[in-house]
């Protein structure tokens, strides 16, 4: 199976900018000042806070009536012109105390809950409205004054949440939420959605509870309290099994149009009806449907809105209703409804995974997903949790996650969960493994995954279950060659080898020498250390070469030098026929910080994140931001402008990233190459890749070949240290 080089192309996410159009203010009746922010829902619906219609009316921030219909005034910002409507209420919730809905809040009090407000507009604005999905912790969000000024947005960090409110925290610069932001939204990228409301600024009580305590903590409402007040026909609990779904006005008509048509195609009889809804609630445990003639639109309402339904309900549809029944699932794909797993699956899966090791479900999916998004955008699980809840938590992650990273150049696309199971199968006993690919088969075919595209995930895992052994195995063959420039020219060498078998402790000086040599000279010395060192018997593979090299010369081009005859027209390049990789322990090792950072991230790779350090970066500062944005990012890419980048490599270097790649030439392609050469395969497999670019260009105009230095200095495998130990063999190096 020949590992193809596209990769698969993540459904994009909007930005946080393209939620502003959708921001409202909400404007004074008396004086026409802002009184607070909303957000558009779509059609003619404004949400915001209910203290806000109090104060834009003159009333108490905490009145608990219902306003007596007054005309509320509203604009819209972020459009041109900034069209103003008149609006007027459409559904009341006063504030009231957490946990407690009959308690009106008062004037005093720190944290409340409640408080929202449904307005109609008296004409249609005619946007689209925003994606909305649940609030959890630890998600950043994104704020804006109720101008919708783009300087006014406010960062923050969810930190806490409950069931009818949250908290989040400022970061110690920028904006913070205050008077103006109440009403808005809050927009989380990861997600790609709105995950909240501002309810307001916790203001600082007398006595110990000092205000530079809470001077940047808000209070919000999280989705998950406000679906339920914004669904049609609601002022009461969720009717819905699970708060993840989208409420049914959030669903596009035409794709509810289209799940009418494929629901009256499938289940055309009541009767029908009445008896697969009847199976799909006795398989979730929900009590029985209060009518015994249901109709289409209660079976689109069903799959919308109950968790897993619509598995259960492909499940027990006719064999040959096959092509309606993957249409249903596509549609509700398309609506975001999750659960691709039925129940019962679901908890055969997870009998299946327990025993098994600590830790390799998400070492697989990591391996496995490693270039998609969903590392990205997955939610932790929270602290404290079991084993086994921590195994749940991420199946449930990547069931609801349609998307792979496969090999093959097809638009079929495997389930991330299945590739993932397929993964961990692959280094089970055979029995385990046996039993896995059975439960993938069977999911497989109920979700109309083809055959032929789950064997080619299934290849991908065998090849990742090798390479993983031979990981976990003793360690490849490496020479080190430390080069130091001579005054008069040339560089005087120190060579160490390490076959490969105990570590470190494997490793010995075989050269020291105080002569400078040539680039052609050291090639040379390179390529007969290596052949006397080196039995094909050993069965270990061609060695990796590290070059120990100066900051000011880590764009040698050791990779190129030759140590082929020129008269005799056939090269012997080191960094073609070898996977030959640069290190600077100077920059690594020079203080204790550096070094405990340098650690710190070869620990987390190769699963921490990748960054790209681009032509928008051109202070050492911006690329310090960029790194400590996520600590755990182990492999990085410089295509900045040629003038900036030996500055800023240094500072990746520094900070320490064990891995990273730039462009020698800084030739005009240098982005997109070194990202393909960075994804398009396994992480620890990126100096085979490397060295086969250097093949495939071999020969190229400098102007036009990418020529890739790569970093790769994992802290497992320290630097020898430099002394002098004589050679086992006697035998003289020319």
């Amino acid at each position: 199976m020949t590992p193809s080089s596209r990769r698969p192309v993540p459904a994009p996410r909007p930005p946080a900018d393209a939620l502003r159009p959708s921001l409202v203010s909400v404007l004074s009746h008396a004086s026409g000042e802002l009184a607070g922010s909303g957000l558009h829902l779509g059609g003619r619906h404004v949400l915001t806070c209910a203290h806000v219609v109090n104060e834009a009316l003159g009333r108490g921030m905490f009145e608990q009536s219902t306003p007596n219909g007054a005309p509320l005034r509203v604009e819209f910002p972020c459009l041109p012109q900034r069209p103003g409507f008149t609006a007027s209420l459409l559904r009341w919730r006063a504030a009231h105390r957490v946990g407690a809905p009959g308690d009106p809040a008062a004037p005093g009090d720190l944290v409340w809950a409640g408080d929202l407000a449904l307005l109609e507009l008296a004409e249609d604005p005619g946007l689209q409205p925003p994606p909305w999905r649940p609030m959890a912790p630890g998600q950043r969000v994104r704020a804006w004054y109720g101008d919708g000024a783009a300087y006014s947005y406010a960062d923050s960090l969810v930190g806490s949440l409950q069931d009818d409110h949250a908290f989040v925290d400022g970061e110690l610069r920028g904006a913070s939420i205050g008077h103006g932001y109440s009403g808005g939204p809050l927009w989380c990228e990861t997600e790609g959605a709105v995950v909240g409301l501002v309810l307001g600024m916790m203001s600082p009580p007398p006595g110990p509870f000092r205000g530079e305590n809470v001077l940047r903590r808000a209070i919000v409402a999280p989705w998950q309290a406000i679906e339920p007040f914004a669904a049609d026909g609601a002022d009461a609990a969720p009717s819905r099994a699970d708060p993840t779904l989208p409420p049914p006005r959030l669903v596009a008509p035409s794709v509810r149009l289209r799940l009418r048509k494929c629901v009256q195609a499938l289940l055309p009889s009541p009767e029908e009806r009445a008896h697969h809804i009847a199976h799909v609630l006795d398989e979730l445990g929900l009590p029985p449907a209060a009518t015994d003639r249901p109709t289409v639109a209660d079976v689109v309402e069903l799959v919308l809105t109950r968790h897993r339904a619509a598995a259960v309900l492909s499940d027990v549809l006719p064999p040959d209703s096959r092509e309606e029944t993957l249409r249903l699932l596509a549609l509700c794909r398309g609506a975001l409804v999750p659960g691709i797993l039925t129940p019962l699956e679901l908890a055969s899966l997870l009998e299946h995974l327990d025993g098994e090791p600590d830790g390799l479900l998400e070492e697989a999916a990591r391996d496995a997903l490693g270039n998609t998004t969903f590392w990205d955008e997955r939610t932790p699980a929270a602290p404290g949790v079991t084993a086994a809840e921590s195994v749940e938590h991420l199946v449930v992650a990547l069931e609801n996650y349609w998307g792979d990273s496969g090999s093959t150049d097809t638009t079929h696309r495997v389930p991330a969960l299945l590739t993932a199971v397929e993964h961990v199968a692959a280094v089970c006993p055979a029995n385990r493994m046996e039993e896995l690919r059975e439960w993938t088969e069977s999911v497989a075919q109920r979700l109309g995954v083809h055959e032929s595209v789950l064997l080619s995930r299934r290849a991908d895992a065998e090849d990742w279950a090798r390479a993983r052994r031979f990981r976990l195995g003793p360690p490849e063959p490496r020479l080190t060659v430390l080069l130091d420039r001579a005054p008069q020219g040339g560089h005087r060498c120190t060579l160490w080898f390490d076959p490969g078998t105990a570590g470190n402790a494997g490793m010995r000086q075989v050269v020291a020498e105080d002569e400078p040599r040539t680039p052609q000279d050291v090639a040379r010395l390179v390529q007969d250390v290596l052949l006397r060192e080196l039995s094909p018997a050993a069965g270990r593979g061609r060695p990796l070469i590290e070059f120990q090299l100066e900051p000011e010369d880590l764009d040698l081009p050791v990779d190129g030098w030759d140590d082929g005859d020129p008269d005799g027209g056939v090269p012997s390049v080191l960094g073609v026929e070898y996977r030959v990789v640069v290190s600077c322990p100077e920059l690594r090792t020079a203080t204790l910080k550096r070094r405990r950072a340098w650690e710190a991230r070869s620990l987390d790779f190769p699963h921490g994140g990748f960054a790209r350090v681009t032509a928008e970066h051109r202070e050492a500062a911006d690329v310090y931001t960029l790194l400590h944005r996520d600590q755990r990012i182990g492999r990085v890419t410089v295509g900045c402008a040629p003038e900036h980048r030996a500055r800023l490599q240094t500072v990746c270097l520094t900070q320490g990233i064990p891995v990273v790649l730039w462009d020698r030439n800084d030739a005009p392609r240098r982005t997109d190459v070194l990202t393909g050469l960075m994804l398009n395969g396994s992480p620890r497999n990126l100096p085979e890749r490397v060295r086969v670019h250097r093949a495939d260009t071999l020969g190229r105009p400098r102007e036009d070949a990418v020529a890739p230095v790569l970093v790769w200095d994992d802290a497992s495998r320290t630097p020898p240290e430099p002394y002098w130990s004589d050679p086992s063999w006697e035998e003289p190096v020319s």
